[in-house]
């Protein structure tokens, strides 16, 4: 018998829109994420709590936000 164990997913997206050099309008949907499990653990050793993970993948977001707007 074979055991499945499912972790919770903790996800931000975001969205950035841009116009083409053609006039058209454009989108990229981007999801962020990371499971909160026994495994994921942070610099300290310890499992990451929700609060720590939302923080990174936040981060992680914002930073790719930003590196659009510089592009454009």
């Amino acid at each position: 018998m074979r055991t499945v164990t499912t972790y919770d997913e903790i996800a931000v997206k975001a969205t950035r829109y841009w116009t083409d050099e053609t006039g058209k309008r454009r989108q990229e949907t981007r999801k962020f994420f990371q499971t909160q499990n026994p495994y994921n653990r942070g610099a300290d050793g310890f499992p990451k709590s929700r609060a720590q993970i939302m923080q990174e993948i936040t981060a992680e977001r914002d930073a790719w936000l930003a590196s659009f707007k510089k592009e454009n």
